[in-house]
């Protein structure tokens, strides 16, 4: 695992508090298996990293086919080495990559622990393969496991070759509720400037906190009517479609907490 990125996850998950003990690594095992035979049928790759160690515990066997190359456990024992995937991302993907990883981090750990398990994360970038051509991929991340206590444990990589091949300064990275459908989009810091008047970012804590426009005038003392205008501007300035959505973008931006 690239040096940069093993610090950012260590500064994400540092509160996390993982102990060996209450861990059963015969469960990461038992996914191997199974992982290895699902990338042979849809012709992707899988990977599994641990936040208790912070490096990968796994990879499946069909990384040569994908990505070029296959992963060894000196990968993992160096990670300043190159061979390994996060190494190998395009130049100016790795920068916006780098970036948003502490973003998409902070955004989880946000989440109610029992929620946290309902988001995914996708990058779309460039990698190089072993050929030293770039190719575009989608590159998936989600809880696989959590320890008794809800904190995320293993984490699960989905590596996908994708079929549009000619964008390719296209980067992009967004979430996805898997109960909900929705998706989140993670731009970096630089591209979105979003400002809130003060009563609104007083409205909007109190959507966070799933009071209705009625409760919301009644504890504001204002109108029912003078509530609703706020929330049309909220939606209208955060390109949001309902208040669940410009809840969510408000965290990720860092207006909400």
């Amino acid at each position: 695992m690239n040096q940069e990125i093993r610090e950012i996850l260590q500064e994400i998950y540092t509160g996390h508090n993982l102990k060996e003990t209450d861990l059963d690594y015969t469960i990461a095992n038992k996914y191997k298996d199974d992982l290895n035979r699902l990338s042979e049928l849809n012709n992707c790759c899988f990977f599994i990293v641990d936040l208790h160690k912070f490096e990968y515990i796994f990879t499946s066997d069909n990384f040569k086919n994908i990505v070029g190359y296959v992963p060894t456990k000196d990968d993992f024992r160096n990670p300043s080495d190159n061979r390994f995937l996060d190494s190998r991302i395009h130049s100016d993907d790795f920068l916006k990559y780098k970036e948003i990883q502490l973003k998409v981090g902070e955004f989880i750990m946000q989440q109610p622990k029992d929620e946290r398990i309902n988001y995914k994360h996708i990058f779309e970038l460039r990698v190089q393969n072993i050929q030293g051509n770039y190719v575009r991929l989608s590159w998936e991340r989600q809880a696989l496991e959590t320890d008794k206590l809800g904190n995320l444990w293993l984490m699960l990589g989905i590596i996908n070759i994708l079929s549009d091949q000619i964008n390719t300064d296209d980067f992009k990275s967004f979430f996805i509720n898997l109960k909900t459908g929705e998706r989140i989009d993670f731009i970096s810091s630089g591209e979105i400037t979003i400002e809130l008047t003060s009563r609104e970012k007083e409205i909007l804590q109190l959507i966070q906190k799933g009071l209705l426009s009625k409760e919301i005038a009644d504890q504001l003392a204002i109108s029912i009517n003078t509530v609703n205008i706020h929330r049309q501007n909220i939606l209208h300035k955060m390109n949001a479609d309902n208040s669940f959505e410009a809840v969510n973008r408000a965290r990720i931006l860092g207006i909400l907490k």
